[in-house]
């Protein structure tokens, strides 16, 4: 990696460590993050990902969701943007239906993090019953055995939520 590279993440971890970062340097940060390839650049995506593990504000979530979103099924730098979503603790419960449909769409990396997510969330009945017809919906025979085990796994978190809300 570049030492400009280094400096400028240097930079910008000072600056989130102190909360003092803007939605633009998050958004700048997102796009250069899912430019870099892996193995190649593998020491500047984790410190960008550590980096992102700081951001907690508001803002980041629909930035983070976003960019997870544009990423095809099988990129590498999705499950490490999954696991920012449940290190950073903030709330990402509005986006269940997300998680659910990365659970489902995803290889098996992916759907860890997404089950993951998926069991921290306390989100209300309605995306709940939403997430239940998803996952119900899916055809489990195309998922390996270990992809079938955390579909399952989700599926039963989310029907126990449900059912505590009746």
């Amino acid at each position: 990696m570049e030492q400009n590279t280094i400096k400028a993440i240097d930079e910008l971890i000072n600056s989130f460590q102190k909360n003092a970062y803007t939605e633009k340097e998050v958004k700048a940060l997102l796009q250069y993050l899912v430019a870099l390839k892996l193995p190649e650049d593998q020491p500047g995506i984790h410190a960008i990902i550590k980096v992102l593990g700081f951001c907690t504000k508001d803002f980041v979530k629909e930035l983070i969701i976003k960019t997870i979103q544009s990423l095809e099924a099988s990129h590498p730098i999705k499950p490490l943007l999954l696991s920012v979503c449940w290190e950073s603790g903030l709330d990402y419960e509005a986006y269940l239906r997300v998680f659910v449909d990365i659970l489902l769409e995803t290889n098996e990396l992916a759907a860890i993090e997404a089950n993951t997510i998926i069991t921290e969330l306390m989100p209300n009945k309605e995306a709940l019953k939403q997430a239940i017809e998803a996952i119900n919906n899916s055809e489990q025979s195309a998922y390996s055995p270990t992809h079938r085990v955390l579909i399952n796994d989700s599926l039963q978190f989310i029907l126990n939520q449900y059912n505590s809300l009746q």
